[in-house]
């Protein structure tokens, strides 16, 4: 059954300002907000959780274009968006025009379902849908790439969002603080829970030279070659919460490569494409390892920082071992935290 206001909503006519959108509901007798801007921050963190550089990206609602906006500053390679109030469309395409990544859609989510094309990441924030969140399940595992991150609109706001977690597992919360809500509107709490899914979750493959230590879950150090299966693998900077668990088969050893970088003289070395969490101009971003740059700068176990001041490329053959781990893990070696995935330092 539709929700008992879209076809209102749909055939209003909405007042623009700028703090807000709103409309008159006639089934309430009452002006309803479809926006406001105070959600800025939300939208924000949403992008953040769920938008890398080059990502995919599609966006259900456009509203006051905070959200596309934020995603927008994340530099996707593609950025579609599905809008369906024909006002709210007209704004979408006058934001969209000079963005050149950007696809506009004109008609609802659901209806994307018959197209071909997949996503990095899915967005939801439309208004009088919250009737289709299992069909916006659905929908979303048919949509995703591997390692698709979803976020919405948490109708539950300040909590953990009980009636997502329902239709779907593992779903983890980022909390917003220090809000500002105006008085008698739609939500009325200082802090909200933005939801994040990763979906069509795949193991990757990287290789760590022999010769490197990894960090187990008794925060002891052991060789990579004499790494055991079933033992656990730090996955994070707090050496007291292990969460990934390397099993049989995971682990090969006695690889051969040419080519590796060496960093520091040895205090780390690894192959050129492995994926790397480093401080550049203040902030904390993942690169390859042949991206790295003389000053980026470390995340240590004893949460310090080291400095790249030696960079050096080994064209010689090398032994490593590949170990297979999950996208969203992020583990030790040599005493620097390696990104994979997971959260930054």
């Amino acid at each position: 059954m539709a929700h008992r206001f879209r076809d209102s909503y749909l055939n209003a006519t909405l007042t623009f300002a700028d703090d807000k959108i709103t409309w008159f509901c006639p089934e309430m007798n009452d002006v309803r907000e479809v926006m406001m801007s105070w959600e800025q921050p939300i939208m924000n963190k949403m992008a953040e959780v769920a938008v890398s550089s080059g990502d995919h990206v599609l966006e259900c609602g456009f509203g006051m274009g905070i959200l596309s906006t934020a995603v927008q500053a994340r530099n996707p390679a593609s950025h579609t968006i599905v809008e369906c109030h024909p006002q709210v469309l007209v704004k979408l395409n006058e934001w969209a025009a000079d963005k050149p990544n950007v696809t506009v859609v004109n008609g609802k989510w659901f209806d994307l379902l018959s197209e071909p094309e997949k996503y990095d990441a899915i967005l939801m924030d439309t208004y009088v849908d919250d009737d289709l969140h299992p069909k916006f399940a659905g929908f979303c595992q048919k949509k995703a790439k591997d390692n698709c991150k979803v976020s919405w609109w948490n109708f539950s706001g300040g909590t953990t969002d009980e009636f997502m977690k329902f239709y779907w597992d593992n779903v983890t919360f980022t909390e917003v603080t220090g809000l500002t809500v105006p008085e008698n509107t739609y939500y009325n709490r200082t802090n909200y829970f933005v939801p994040l899914k990763v979906l069509n979750q795949k193991a990757k493959t990287y290789g760590i030279v022999d010769s490197s230590n990894v960090h187990t879950s008794t925060s002891e150090t052991r060789n990579i070659y004499k790494f055991d299966a079933d033992q656990d693998v730090l996955t994070c900077a707090d050496p007291s919460n292990p969460s990934l668990v390397v099993k049989k088969g995971m682990l090969s050893y006695g690889v051969k490569c040419k080519g590796i970088y060496n960093i520091n003289n040895g205090l780390l070395v690894v192959t050129g494409n492995h994926p790397m969490i480093v401080k550049r101009e203040g902030s904390w971003i993942e690169k390859n390892m042949n991206e790295l740059v003389i000053g980026d700068k470390l995340y240590k176990v004893d949460n310090t920082e080291v400095e790249i001041t030696n960079l050096n490329f080994d064209s010689s053959e090398t032994i490593y071992t590949v170990v297979r781990l999950n996208s969203d893990d992020n583990y030790f070696v040599n005493d620097i935290l390696i990104k994979n995935g997971g959260k930054d330092a």
